[in-house]
């Protein structure tokens, strides 16, 4: 009997470690549950009563407009003084074939650059008409043709008029820039320069006035002045397809005469003889406008004896537009070669200089003459106006 009350005294010992084990437990597993996995009961949030009305802001709704057509945001037409890029737009501009000019465009296509198919550029004399067009009057001095091609994937850049050196081009540039007002996904921007160097005989404009522009009225109005056009074209070259974009605006050319060279007549003859020079010379010239070619001459002089002369009214010549002598007693002494007093000969449409190869003088020579060697100064002017 006493056995079996110890054998179930160790059963309920055993019971009750058994059930702090299991306990223990539990209370293990509610902890790294409540840790790891969050609370096993979630207590509910009272309603917090009525909520009448209520604001969200933070959608937006957006639009993006996008032209067909390309823009030309801005322009410029510029002079390179010293490295420093100086705006010539309705101004007047050397032509003196060292100083160098740039056509400057920003333009912004909505349809991606590769949209743009031509870029042109072309410049006239407008012979005192603002109704005219570029190439209206043929002629190298009075017309320009700048070109930027984008057809191919590769650009390509021209000068398309003239080819007879009248202009020079220079470097081309283009540079991918950001359009502020455009669409960032959609807007794509370059900037585009056309540079290039004016020859000499390009024609001469003075507006209405030397340095004088009409100011108080549009940009593209004033007589007598080079009128530029540039023009964007996208989607090819011809409508319905293409878009085309373009800008009207002006400049003036400073007059420009030079004589660049004068050949030496040389005359032998006896006395009695009305004697011709050995051969004819030429005269080179260069003048951006319509001009006048005049020569005066003085009394020849003996070299070693200065007393011996022979009259200037003595001596004749001919040549240009003069096709028969005439001599230095006439039109106050000078004699034209080209134009007359007030009268001008029409500028030359092409070429950098101007070439007058059939000048010829001749000397009547006084009966009893003193025979040696006599010479006599020339003078040549040319006026451009």
């Amino acid at each position: 009997m006493k056995w079996m009350k110890v054998k179930k005294m160790e059963m309920e010992r055993k019971k009750k470690v058994f059930s702090a084990i299991m306990g223990i437990t539990l209370i293990i597993s509610m902890v790294v549950n409540i840790f790891l996995f969050g609370p096993i009961v979630m207590i509910g949030k009272a309603d917090p009563g009525n909520i009448p009305d209520i604001w969200h802001n933070s959608t937006t709704l957006n639009v993006t407009v996008l032209q067909i057509p390309p823009r030309i945001n801005w322009y410029g037409f510029q002079y390179n003084q010293s490295g420093t890029w100086i705006t010539k737009l309705n101004k007047e501009i050397d032509v003196n074939n060292s100083a160098e000019y740039r056509f400057i465009i920003n333009i912004s296509s909505d349809q991606g650059w590769d949209d743009i198919q031509y870029i042109n550029v072309t410049a006239w004399y407008d012979h005192g008409n603002e109704s005219s067009t570029y190439n209206q009057t043929l002629g190298g001095n009075i017309n320009l043709f700048l070109q930027y091609r984008n057809t191919t994937g590769t650009a390509v850049w021209r000068m398309l008029w003239p080819h007879g050196g009248e202009f020079t081009a220079r470097k081309y540039t283009e540079r991918v820039v950001f359009d502020l007002y455009g669409s960032v996904g959609y807007t794509q921007c370059h900037n585009l320069t056309f540079q290039f160097i004016p020859s000499y005989q390009v024609r001469y404009a003075p507006g209405p006035g030397e340095g004088s522009w009409l100011t108080t009225r549009n940009a593209t109005n004033d007589p007598l002045s080079w009128n530029f056009k540039i023009t964007v074209t996208d989607s090819g070259e011809s409508a319905p397809q293409s878009s085309t974009s373009w800008i009207h605006d002006e400049f003036g050319i400073y007059s420009y005469s030079a004589i660049v060279s004068a050949g030496w007549p040389t005359i032998i003859g006896q006395p009695g003889e009305n004697a011709t020079a050995n051969s004819n010379i030429t005269l080179q010239t260069r003048s951006n406008g319509n001009y006048s070619l005049t020569t005066d001459v003085a009394n020849l002089v003996h070299k070693t004896f200065p007393l011996a002369t022979i009259s200037r009214d003595r001596i004749w010549v001919r040549g240009g537009d003069l096709n028969t002598f005439d001599n230095f007693t006439a039109s106050s002494g000078m004699i034209y070669f080209f134009g007359s007093s007030g009268v001008y000969h029409l500028a030359q449409a092409n070429g950098t200089s101007f070439s007058t190869s059939d000048v010829q003088y001749k000397c009547n020579i006084p009966f009893g003459q003193m025979a040696g060697d006599y010479d006599a100064s020339i003078r040549y002017h040319l006026t451009t106006t």
